[in-house]
């Protein structure tokens, strides 16, 4: 079904605001992603990020999943690295509408999209995943990453 006003082309995508969820803990931050090539903003290393940022196109195809490519920069201050990612993952809808898109960012360089049209993911009814809550954790860095420092010993 059309509504008037509205082009072919129009009715094929879905626009939603987006917003990043870092859980890669402690000294590492996403300071630029893009979703579907829409710049999503920055987003910490642990917890939410710098708010909604409008808009995102998502094409909506009947009865195939809905994809959404992300492409982010990591930043980890305490070593000075900077790494670009990407990655190309299904949208999973909390509920049978479209709602804020969320961008999860996860240890080992992945992502999980979600969209929420009741819930954000501080609520504990959120159907992504878990908010991160409490102090972050030292980020665990991969085999092809520069390690941490080692931990100064305190007299």
């Amino acid at each position: 079904m059309f509504v008037a006003g509205t082009s072919q082309a129009q009715s094929e995508t879905i626009s939603t605001s987006v917003s990043g969820v870092g859980h890669l803990g402690r000294m590492t931050g996403i300071p630029n992603f893009y979703v579907n090539g829409q710049w999503g903003g920055a987003v910490r290393g642990w917890g939410g990020g710098g708010g909604n940022v409008c808009c995102v196109s998502l094409k909506r195809i009947p009865h195939e999943p809905v994809m959404a490519t992300v492409k982010w920069r990591t930043y980890r201050s305490n070593v000075e690295e900077s790494l670009w990612h990407e990655q190309t993952v299904v949208v999973n809808f909390a509920e049978n509408r479209r709602g804020y898109l969320y961008v999860h960012f996860l240890p080992g360089n992945r992502v999980e999209v979600w969209s929420s049209a009741r819930l954000a993911p501080e609520s504990v009814d959120y159907a992504g995943p878990a908010y991160p809550r409490g102090p972050a954790p030292d980020y665990a860095p991969l085999p092809n990453e520069k390690p941490n420092p080692p931990a100064e010993i305190k007299p």
